[in-house]
């Protein structure tokens, strides 16, 4: 629809185009001293609307509902409703259909109506790490296509007031229920609120949440072995927070104990920081200070990249100085020069296990409390494939 106020100007432009013709012509022009002039207050008071019921004439787009798209689709408005919010069995290729349907129609969820209707907001929180690290932006990349694929919504939360404003909440919960991805401190505040279903996904078991763990310890141990077979002397392990240093952390565990079965003194770096300026400043100091360690096992893929570039600057050749192992399962561990070894995590399995848990308690919120643990695999390169180092104690450049 075209508001009175756009009308009155197009009729406006239409009428001054003759004014030249004749000034008589033109209804808002004056004629003083032989020339034309336009009275600028009248066509001011003709452009401006004169009532508030003219401001209102411009129609707003009508929002999709669920009725809209079962009349596209040709099916009942009920088996939209259970498509989209996989309240109840669908065939697949309906369901697929629905869903194509609501995407190209822009179908945006009523989330307070569904509430309203079912208890329900559809909107699962994911309490992840930064995504600029690749191992937290595969979880949620996972996780979201098992969420969206069952009808529900993601809602990312990375901080520690979120979760709080979250489980604090008065009232109506704002989630159906929650993931943690490694975020053991924020997972501890759900043990005040139990009402809001969450499942952990890590190397921490929990005793008041479901938990889906990754058991590092036997991909750690065939590391440690590798580098002991090679005559390495000095086993360092590269962590950038104290609490995964501790034997409660099932990688510095798994170290620790193979430290002391062979004899050797437990060298823990602890650069207590994830920002990697600042972990290469900090590890390029403990080496120029302390010497460089032999063998190093890094608590992430992406602590051993960065080891990598600080070990490769500082004249240390990998793996004839230094043998080296992250833990992941970076794809990108494999295009470096040598390639970077790597204890890998079943990311994909482990989302899978997750959102399967959650939906088991959401629906069953008095199951008995859910645990699952899944292996890491090490994946060797060449960056643990060295012959025994004749020299225990690498060169200092």
């Amino acid at each position: 629809m075209i508001s009175a106020t756009y009308a009155r100007s197009l009729l406006l432009k239409k009428q001054l185009r003759g004014f030249a013709v004749q000034s008589a012509a033109v209804p808002f022009a004056v004629q003083t001293a032989g020339a034309l002039r336009l009275n600028w207050q009248k066509i001011f008071s003709t452009l401006m609307p004169r009532t508030k019921k003219e401001i209102l004439t411009v129609e707003r787009p009508k929002r999709v509902t669920m009725q809209d798209i079962a009349k596209v689709a040709g099916v009942q408005k009920m088996t939209v409703s259970d498509a989209l919010n996989g309240t109840r069995s669908v065939a697949p290729a309906t369901r697929a259909k629905i869903k194509r349907i609501a995407a190209e129609l822009n179908y945006i969820p009523n989330f307070a109506a569904r509430a309203l209707s079912t208890g329900r907001t559809g909107i699962i929180a994911i309490l992840s790490g930064p995504m600029n690290e690749p191992y937290y932006a595969s979880m949620v990349h996972f996780l979201e296509n098992h969420i969206n694929s069952s009808g529900f919504h993601l809602m990312l939360m990375r901080t520690p007031r979120e979760v709080e404003d979250l489980v604090n909440a008065t009232g109506d919960v704002a989630v159906d229920g929650a993931i943690a991805v490694d975020m053991v401190g924020l997972v501890k505040e759900f043990q005040s609120h139990p009402t809001i279903p969450c499942v952990s996904i890590g190397t921490f078991e929990h005793s008041f949440v479901d938990y889906v763990i990754v058991d590092l310890s036997a991909g750690v141990e065939e590391a440690l072995k590798l580098m002991l077979a090679s005559g390495r002397q000095r086993i360092a392990y590269l962590v950038t927070a104290t609490h995964l240093a501790q034997k409660t952390e099932v990688r510095a565990r798994a170290y620790l104990a193979e430290m002391e079965k062979v004899g050797q003194t437990p060298e823990i770096i602890d650069v207590q920081t994830d920002d990697l300026h600042v972990l290469e400043a900090k590890f390029k100091a403990y080496i120029d200070q302390n010497g460089c360690p032999d063998a190093l096992l890094c608590q992430n893929d992406q602590t051993a990249m960065c080891a990598f570039r600080v070990l490769s600057d500082s004249g240390f050749q990998v793996p004839e100085d230094v043998l080296l192992v992250g833990c992941d399962g970076q794809a990108n561990m494999r295009y470096f020069n040598p390639p970077l070894s790597t204890i890998a995590q079943p990311i994909e399995e482990m989302c899978a296990v997750a959102w399967q848990f959650l939906q088991q308690r959401m629906a069953q919120p008095d199951l008995p409390r859910q645990r699952a643990t899944l292996p890491g695999t090490l994946v060797v390169r060449k960056s643990l494939l060295a012959a025994s180092n004749p020299n225990p104690n690498p060169k200092q450049p």
